[in-house]
């Protein structure tokens, strides 16, 4: 195993099973069709387990859910069908109880990413307001399977800067703060602004290697900053079309595999639970990596 002991996971769709997570229009909610709802919410639950056991039988133990699980999960509408129809549905009942299960034996990571669209740090009430209920909706879905992180990001500096971050931190009262971890983006807040917010509320955060390399601390270095508050969680990119170029490429490099678990080790990392983040999904870690076990795995020799 390489010095740093990594669990590797990706994220939302996995590419080798043929179904997808579906979704339903506004539209459809507002014209309250129940059947139409009800099916895709039941397509989704059942696909969330079909992914959690694929995960398991090829040794991925960290896993993101898709925040489409349920779409249009405030709508007062959906809320109503998910409480009827999914949580006092016996099969759907069935599935959670198999995936708590399997996270718990397995030592499963599962985790979700609310979408950019939820902004605590937003100067407009109605914003943090929906933000805040979806936030909370997703959390009840990661605490009902006994998963263990919601990453959501600060947000927009909104014309000023330090009053978008204290927006955030009154907002982050009205949300699970056992559940909540923050991760540095690849333009606003870089990890020593998240750092400093998470050491200040006894939060979790997300370190985001590609994006501290788009977005690096100006006045303390990640490494710093990792030794003195280590992180709960990894994400990994390669960017495309060069390596520093914000988006994401198909695959992770080896290269950016090396640096960034030699980088870790030198904070003093040991082990790390990495989300790659590549448009190849559950194959982009095939792709670099070779099974050690248990969940982990190392870099291959040829790579």
């Amino acid at each position: 195993m390489d010095q740093v002991a990594v669990r590797a996971g990706y994220a939302c769709i996995n590419l080798s099973l043929k179904e997808s997570f579906r979704n339903y229009r506004l539209a459809t909610v507002e014209k309250e069709d129940e059947e139409k709802i009800t099916e895709v919410i039941w397509h989704n639950v059942r696909l969330l387990r079909q992914i959690v056991e694929y995960n398991i039988k090829h040794n991925i133990y960290v896993y993101r859910i898709s925040s489409d699980l349920v779409p249009f999960c405030t709508h007062p509408y959906v809320k109503e069908i998910y409480k009827e129809k999914v949580l006092n549905n016996e099969e759907m009942y069935h599935h959670f109880t198999a995936i708590r299960a399997m996270r718990e034996e397995y030592n499963l990571r599962l985790s979700i990413h609310p979408s950019q669209f939820n902004v605590l740090s937003s100067p407009k009430k109605e914003v943090v307001s929906r933000s805040i209920e979806e936030i909370n909706a997703q959390a009840q879905w990661i605490k009902a399977l006994r998963g263990q992180n919601v990453v959501i990001h600060v947000g927009g500096s909104y014309g000023d800067k330090k009053s978008a971050m204290e927006r955030f931190k009154t907002n982050l009262r009205y949300v699970d703060q056992n559940l909540i971890s923050i991760e540095n983006d690849d333009k606003t807040y870089n990890v020593e602004e998240v750092v400093e917010i998470c050491q200040h509320k006894s939060l979790k955060w997300v370190y985001d290697y590609h994006h501290d390399r788009c977005h690096p601390s100006q006045e303390k270095r990640g490494e710093q900053l990792i030794k003195a508050y280590p992180p709960d969680k990894y994400h990994l990119s390669t960017g495309t079309p060069h390596t520093d170029s914000r988006p994401h490429a198909d695959y992770i490099s080896a290269s950016d595999y090396k640096n960034f678990t030699d980088f870790l080790a030198t904070c003093g990392i040991k082990e790390a639970d990495v989300i790659f983040e590549a448009k190849k999904k559950n194959k982009a870690i095939f792709h670099i990596l070779e099974v050690c076990g248990n969940g982990y795995w190392k870099l291959e020799e040829h790579k």
